[in-house]
């Protein structure tokens, strides 16, 4: 099973993530971009997992969500990887309660890394609009970003729960599959 650990935007993110999208795109860029249900907050890519791993990694987060309190995120601007040189990926970003996030992130990490996940090395919260596949328009998706980028803005949205995902992939591009909840209970 190919796995990553999240959480799911809320509808209300994903309705903006989609606007933000429909509005970037109107440049022409060479973009694949994300579809509407698969906006997600990634905190942890594992891979190809085997049953046995799937099993030791679900007890582990289990553990993890015992000592992490829910938090509150919210939408903050616009931004390309891995920079507006050279952008690869165009994304929403993420602000609040970051601190929160990022024990969680960090506690994730720290709970699976003896079971052969290496930790990230930096923590960037965001929710990925698109992946950029050539040069076509570019500078045009950078304006108008640019343009969009006071207005990138969201309320609050309350984290309670962060998922382990299953990711298929086909032809039409990936899609996931919640595989188990944790709620937060820190």
């Amino acid at each position: 099973m190919r796995a990553f650990i999240a959480i799911p935007a809320p509808e209300v993110i994903k309705d903006q993530a989609e606007q933000v999208r429909r509005l970037l795109a109107q440049t022409n860029p060479d973009v694949k971009w994300v579809e509407y249900d698969n906006y997600h907050l990634t905190l942890k890519f594992l891979g190809d997992i085997d049953d046995r791993q799937l099993r030791e990694v679900r007890d582990r987060l289990y553990q993890v969500a015992e000592y992490c309190p829910p938090f509150y995120l919210r939408v903050n601007g616009l931004g390309f990887f891995p920079n507006k040189r050279k952008p690869r990926v165009v994304w929403m970003g993420l602000n609040g309660d970051i601190e929160k996030a990022e024990f969680l992130a960090e506690r994730i990490d720290a709970y699976v890394q003896d079971l052969g996940f290496e930790p990230e090395k930096i923590h960037r919260f965001h929710i990925t609009l698109g992946r950029i596949r050539s040069e076509r328009n570019v500078e045009e998706l950078l304006n108008k970003a640019r343009l969009l980028e006071a207005t990138t803005r969201s309320n609050p949205f309350p984290v309670q729960a962060f998922y382990l995902m299953e990711s298929r992939l086909s032809r039409e591009g990936p899609h996931y599959r919640i595989e188990q909840a944790f709620a937060l209970r820190g």
